[in-house]
């Protein structure tokens, strides 16, 4: 009988649009000090993965990092905290914003992050500024 634990794993939840450079090493990162695997849930309305996430992938690859992917043609704050929560290896979620999930959620009364059993990470770039100077 094996009594080994399930490895750690970090989930990290991206949809088309909102895959930016910090977002993934943001999510790289966790894994590397954390020692855990990654698992990737991608929404996409396309077959194809967004190019910046191809190359993410083709980095991990490189570096022997662990990883699943999931490509979905919908993706919900709701099913993201359930397959968190229905994992007890995932020991934390990584998103761009909690800015726009919003409107893909069935239910905008109710936030399912607050079920969440694990730390959530936002990684959002930073706002930015209307630029420039006042004359």
């Amino acid at each position: 009988m094996d009594s080994r634990k399930p490895p750690r794993k970090i989930l990290l939840a991206v949809r088309a649009g909102g895959v930016d450079a910090r977002l993934l090493a943001s999510a790289r990162s966790l894994c590397q000090r954390t020692d855990a695997e990654l698992d990737i849930l991608v929404r996409t309305g396309k077959d194809e993965l967004p190019v910046e996430l191809v190359e993410f992938i083709r980095e991990l690859k490189e570096a022997g990092l662990p990883y699943s992917l999931s490509q979905k043609p919908e993706l919900r704050r709701r099913e993201i905290v359930d397959y968190a929560n229905s994992h007890e290896c995932i020991s934390s979620v990584v998103i761009d914003s909690l800015e726009g999930w919003e409107a893909v959620a069935a239910d905008r009364a109710s936030d399912p992050w607050t079920r969440l059993a694990c730390p959530l990470v936002t990684a959002a770039p930073p706002k930015k500024s209307g630029g420039g100077q006042k004359p």
